[in-house]
């Protein structure tokens, strides 16, 4: 089955003032080994005070830890405190292989995401390239 199964191009641009991606509860922000090290020295901490304190084991998985049971740890008065070095989940959102894989399942992102619809067009060949790694040009 094909990873995109929705029309593309694809129309998005991250909205200011918005943070919806980062209060979505009940699901988990990996953060990879390599991301360890840029996010503690971004917060001025040694990484084993960062894993200690802000993040949790799920199965293999280490995760960030909820602020509040939803909202996302790093998100102070809508904004986060991560943001230049924040997880490649992050940096990818809404481009998710999951979130383009039905016209369902899209439709849903698109009721929490307002930049969806606005913006730059993604390309399906952009949007493979995000599926890599590439962070999101979201010009915010």
């Amino acid at each position: 089955m094909a990873r995109i199964n929705i029309k593309t191009p694809i129309y998005f641009k991250c909205q200011d003032g918005c943070s919806n991606c980062c209060k979505v509860s009940g699901g988990f922000v990996v953060v990879r080994d390599v991301e360890v090290e840029p996010i503690a020295k971004h917060l001025k901490i040694p990484a084993d005070d960062f894993i200690k304190n802000f993040t949790r084991k799920e199965g293999k998985y280490t995760c960030l830890v909820d602020h509040a049971g939803e909202d996302c740890i790093f998100l102070e008065e809508d904004k986060c405190v991560i943001y230049p070095v924040r997880p490649i989940q992050c940096k990818t959102f809404p481009f998710w292989p999951q979130n383009l894989k039905t016209e369902k399942r899209w439709i849903l992102i698109e009721n929490e995401c307002p930049g969806i619809g606005t913006g730059k067009a993604f390309s399906k060949e952009e949007i493979e390239a995000i599926f890599k790694g590439k962070p999101v040009n979201s010009e915010k």
